[in-house]
């Protein structure tokens, strides 16, 4: 008998906004924080760092038409990151939630459940990662690349429409990966995490001239936790005590190859993972039912160098994904079957920009980006007996044109004029504008006002997603969702070693996309919503000459929806991270969060706190051994549970340990 349950609706993955820190050995993969001899260089390295996510042109982040949080290679290996989400989950305003299944990012107060990212656009350098069937990118082992190859990462807030198109409501998370050059040689990292839990990282790098090679490969396999879930306890299932059901396999390929302004680069990503909660009216503690998620592009990108006033890019990418869910049910007669979802997807895309610099007091970019969805797979169906309940292929096409101007108006004022137009099969022309005033009083300080409107068109999932009115039906007439935004950033240098950001905003979104009934039993996606958030993040970082440093910020919003607050929203959130030398090849560090209570779509979850901390030893310059330690407490703590399960709340992840050796040759 077929069940009755939401459509596929992909979910927030394991870990907490906390994971360790420490500094390390001075081999390619763990450096410690040296001793500053010159005080100037460590403010250069807070306010003095070069940033491509904002305009998608490198630029000091002081000068960008937007407020920039960045997190680099060597604070993120010292903080022993192991995912994407991790790095992210150190920056001010943004916080990471799970499902036990997938992972997602909140950012500035907007997390629903249910949303994975849509609204949040993640790109690999300067790639869209962001798929064609559900339009998310999620930043843990469902990522197609590990933090260990990460040259740093770029948080750029606010919306981006006007040079990235659709998705880019919230912001832009742009990874940064490392190039030969920056890693050279063979380096591999082992790590032993409990009864059952491995990784393994490797990569070489090799540079020369104008030719450089990067190659990355991890293979991760986590046994999960044990779950007690008392909404699922029942005589098959004593207590809700849920084992053996966490499990997670994970491997990822990174492949890199420039030649001059040529550069050709390979990503394969796949992840399997058990799923424990009976989601969509599964069966409670079976075996079986599971996620299996595969992701692939290939993209060839000139850079060119400047001819005269003229410099000329252009990107060419292929890719794929394939999303598998596996789920066990039992019939009115007690006999088990599997309902399966799989969703497949490939696209292509190529963008084609220009920079001009012969015109005074200007840099105006000119770009132009198409992307066409060859094929976009939709099926649901039992497998024994074999029933087909949607089975359909879309396919959609995208061309965005954009310009870009930044206008110095003096010596110490800029102003950046951008807008872009995109049309989306079957929706009018959508414009995206941006604006934003920079101020630099001196070379250490910055004030920024920035205005900014975004847009994202339904998605497939959104759109065509039926299965004959068992459980949901589509609706093609979607319209696309927008966001407004106005906010004010000030970055300035506190002293010779550390510096201070401020930044306060409001977004205002409408039509906003959700699932709601439609018929007895029946529910389809509508724009029936509006949302606001409002608040301030304040981000203070130093590093101190002795190799110690620290960041901590604290990030205030108050987000609503429909007359009341926003689910999954904290109105504060509070984290930071201490690290540095402790002794003679030791080092050490200490990682927290706290979240306030958040309300979910069963009731409040509560507010949190948890520690993470790291000590490491470098046995030689060419070797390390970590213990770290997440969760010192062992604190219960909570996500909001989503509509695909019967859960108040979702488990967070408790105390665990990782050992990890690292050698570098």
């Amino acid at each position: 008998m077929k069940y009755s349950r939401p459509p596929r609706a992909r979910h927030n993955v394991r870990h907490a906004v906390i994971t360790c820190v420490a500094a390390a050995c001075s081999s390619a993969w763990a450096q410690t924080p040296a001793p500053i001899a010159d005080p100037e260089r460590a403010l250069e390295a807070l306010l003095g760092m070069e940033i491509e996510g904002a305009s998608r042109r490198v630029e000091k982040s002081l000068d960008a038409p937007a407020a920039v949080s960045v997190l680099g290679r060597a604070e993120s290996d010292a903080l022993n990151h192991v995912t994407v989400g991790d790095m992210l989950a150190r920056l001010p305003g943004t916080y990471i939630t799970t499902s036990r299944s997938y992972s997602a990012v909140g950012l500035r107060g907007f997390n629903r459940p249910g949303d994975y990212n849509a609204r949040l656009l993640m790109a690999i350098d300067g790639y869209r990662v962001n798929d064609a069937i559900y339009d998310q990118a999620l930043p843990e082992f469902e990522f197609p690349i590990v933090a260990a190859w990460v040259k740093r990462l770029e948080l750029v807030s606010g919306p981006a429409s006007s040079v990235y198109g659709g998705n880019a409501l919230l912001g832009v998370a742009n990874i940064v990966t490392l190039d030969g050059a920056d890693a050279p040689g063979l380096s591999l990292r082992t790590t032993a995490q409990g009864a059952g839990s491995w990784g393994v990282t490797g990569q070489y790098g090799w540079h020369r001239g104008e030719t450089d090679l990067f190659i990355g490969v991890a293979r991760h396999a986590l046994a999960g936790e044990t779950l007690t879930l008392p909404e699922l306890a029942g005589p098959a299932l004593p207590g809700g005590v849920v084992a053996g059901l966490d499990g997670t396999q994970y491997g990822s390929l990174l492949m890199k190859f420039r030649q001059g302004p040529w550069r050709a680069t390979v990503v394969s990503q796949s992840r399997a993972k058990d799923v424990a909660l009976a989601i969509y009216g599964s069966v409670p503690g079976a075996p079986g039912t599971r996620y299996g998620d595969h992701y692939a592009y290939g993209e060839l990108a000139y850079d060119g160098p400047w001819q005269g006033d003229w410099r000329s890019q252009l990107r060419m990418n292929l890719s794929h994904s394939r999303f598998d869910g596996a789920y066990v049910f039992e019939d009115d007669a007690g006999s088990r079957y599997v309902n399966r979802d799989i969703a497949m997807a490939t696209w292509a895309g190529i963008d084609a920009r220009l920079q001009w610099r012969g015109w005074l007091n200007h840099s105006p970019i000119l770009g132009i980006e198409a992307r066409r969805t060859l094929r976009g797979d939709q099926i649901n169906r039992d497998d024994d007996p074999g029933v087909t309940y949607l089975s359909r292929n879309d396919k959609t096409s995208q061309v965005g044109l954009y310009v870009q101007d930044q206008i110095r108006l003096s010596e110490k004022t800029a102003l950046t004029l951008g807008l872009r137009a995109d049309q989306v099969k079957s929706y009018d022309t959508q414009w995206s504008p941006r604006l934003a005033w920079v101020h630099r009083p001196d070379a250490n300080e910055a004030l920024k006002l920035m205005v900014g409107r975004a847009f994202r068109a339904p998605n497939f999932s959104e759109r065509f997603y039926d299965d004959g009115g068992v459980s949901q039906v589509g609706n093609p007439g979607l319209k696309p969702e927008h966001i407004g935004t106005v906010e004010l950033s000030w970055e300035r240098a506190i002293g010779k070693d550390a510096r201070l950001t401020l930044s306060a905003f409001e977004y205002r979104l409408s039509d906003l996309i959700d699932f709601v009934p439609f018929d007895a039993g029946i529910s389809r996606y509508e724009n029936v919503s509006s949302a606001r958030t409002a608040g301030v993040d304040v981000d203070v970082e130093q590093r101190l000459a002795s190799g110690w440093q620290w960041r901590s910020s604290l990030s205030l919003a108050r987000a609503t929806s429909g007359g009341g607050t926003a689910s999954n929203s904290p109105r504060w959130l509070f984290k930071g991270h201490v690290l540095g030398p402790v002794g003679e090849r030791w080092s050490a560090g200490l990682q927290w969060v706290a979240m306030a209570r958040r309300e979910g779509l069963r009731g409040p979850v509560p507010a949190f706190a948890t520690a993470d901390a790291v000590l490491r030893h470098a046995i030689t310059a060419q070797q390390s051994l970590s213990l770290t330690v997440r969760n010192l407490a062992d604190r219960a703590s909570y996500d909001p549970a989503a509509s695909d399960n019967d859960l108040l709340r979702v488990p967070r992840e408790r105390r665990s340990w990782a050992l990890d050796w690292r050698l570098a040759f």
